[in-house]
């Protein structure tokens, strides 16, 4: 059956031409002199087509820039059909990949802005193109800290004792469980978190140091940084094993603000399904997008839980992936992050408030955001999944809304509790409810155990 997908637009300001060289898509300068010659600007459109041969095509490893077609082992026949469509429409290619865990081909042609929407239509009505979209563009979930402790350490062991991980961590640590990450990179050289990560890739058209990684340095530490190394902090799911798929960048050097766009995040979404992770953290959002949809759905459909930050009340229109069906989302407390309110929308409250976590280069700081949030579920996640690895993504959730209704705060998730339901008996993490017969029942309830 022929899967309909879509098309993404706006690369990045800096793209590939299909000859390799680089090109500034940015638009017209405002500094432009009367009488000069001015580039037309230009918009970037993703165009994908069923192509039967797509999965016996070797896909390339990562990638440190977008190159001419042909670089990522292509068909003939989606090349004549990349090459079809230039002709037939005027467009201009950039690049072209095959997405594989779908089986479809997706081409970004580069347009005139003026006649976008017009190429659009007409795309669209062609019947060898699934669906034809503009490039989304998607930001990690970060917020400014609001002040800065004095006794950082101090901080952070109360918080600790107050989850009471010590204990947790004597039945479960997340041992071998595996969570792909998709952000920016991540510092593995980290002494937290060296050995961590299984794989470390790259889909951002750019070369960059760690000092690019900072919000996914941030994350990882959250979820797996080394406990009794003796240095720095312990992670929520210290043996858990990590990859890292950087399809973002930073917006500005050393701060953790940093975006994405729909095709790096294609890159990085097909190969985390190909690499089998059991849970997929994605601390980031922006607007509702086809493609990556389709394979959000098809990540979801092979067993892989998917947790995604919710944004604040600011961004109410670009709550994508956590507004999708299915994916875990997650806000922040304390925060101002949304209720979705979707039907079929799974959305659980977790720490990210002046989180202590890594930074590149051995550091540390404290991070707020509902990114950070999110790595804190992921990480509970993880330590639920050592217990029972069979838990689907919906089971999960129901463990850990019931852990918050059941610690008396509705707002966030109880750690000590979401692991007494899949039956760790950690001292002082029990829990207990009332049957509908007025019996106390305990450890996993019996409608949770997985099939």
């Amino acid at each position: 059956m022929k899967i309909l997908t879509a098309c993404l637009a706006a690369l990045l300001t800096q793209a590939c031409t299909t000859d390799g060289t680089n090109r500034d898509v940015s638009g017209v300068s405002a500094d432009a002199k009367p009488g000069a010659v001015v580039a037309l600007e230009k918009t970037q459109i993703l165009v994908t087509f069923n192509d039967e041969r797509v999965n016996r095509v070797p896909i390339a490893d990562a990638v440190n820039t977008y190159r001419a077609r042909g670089s990522y082992s292509n068909s003939t026949y989606s090349e004549r059909v990349a090459e079809s469509l230039a002709q037939t429409y005027g467009l201009s290619q950039v690049a072209q990949w095959p997405v594989t865990t779908l089986g479809v081909h997706c081409v970004v042609y580069e347009v005139p802005t003026k006649s976008t929407d017009d190429v659009m239509k007409r795309l669209g009505a062609d019947p060898r193109v699934g669906v034809v979209q503009t490039m989304n563009q998607f930001h990690v979930m970060n917020s400014p800290s609001a002040k800065p402790y004095t006794d950082p350490y101090y901080k952070l062991q109360s918080g600790l004792h107050e989850m009471q991980l010590n204990d947790i961590h004597r039945e479960v640590t997340g041992r071998n469980v595996k969570i792909a990450v998709i952000d920016t990179g991540v510092d593995v050289d980290h002494q937290d978190l060296s050995g961590q990560l299984d794989r470390s890739e790259n889909y951002v058209p750019k070369s960059g140091d760690s000092d690019g990684n900072v919000h996914g340095t941030a994350v990882a530490g959250i979820i797996a940084a080394i406990a009794n190394n003796g240095r720095g902090i312990v992670g929520i799911a210290p043996d858990a094993r990590l990859i890292s798929l950087k399809a973002c960048w930073q917006e500005k050097a050393g701060q953790p603000e940093a975006e994405c766009n729909s095709f790096t995040l294609a890159l990085a979404l097909n190969n985390a399904i190909l690499m089998k992770p059991q849970i997929l953290n994605m601390s980031l959002s922006g607007p509702e997008d086809p493609l990556l949809s389709l394979l959000i759905q098809k990540a979801m459909d092979e067993g892989i839980i998917v947790v995604a930050s919710v944004p604040s009340k600011h961004a109410s229109n670009n709550a994508f992936p956590a507004s999708m069906k299915g994916v875990i989302g997650v806000q922040s407390v304390p925060g101002d992050s949304i209720s979705l309110g979707k039907s079929g929308t799974r959305v659980i409250a977790a720490p990210g408030n002046e989180i202590l976590t890594t930074m590149p280069h051995d550091g540390y700081s404290f991070m707020t955001g509902s990114s950070f949030a999110a790595a804190n579920v992921s990480g509970v996640i993880a330590l639920l999944l050592e217990k029972r690895p069979l838990l689907n993504s919906a089971q999960v959730f129901d463990i850990l809304k019931r852990s918050a209704e059941n610690s008396g705060d509705s707002h966030s998730i109880n750690v000590c509790n979401a692991v007494a339901q899949v039956g760790a008996s950690s001292p002082g993490c029990g829990l207990s409810r009332t049957s509908a017969g007025g019996k106390k029942t305990s450890g996993l309830f019996a409608s949770d155990t997985p099939s």
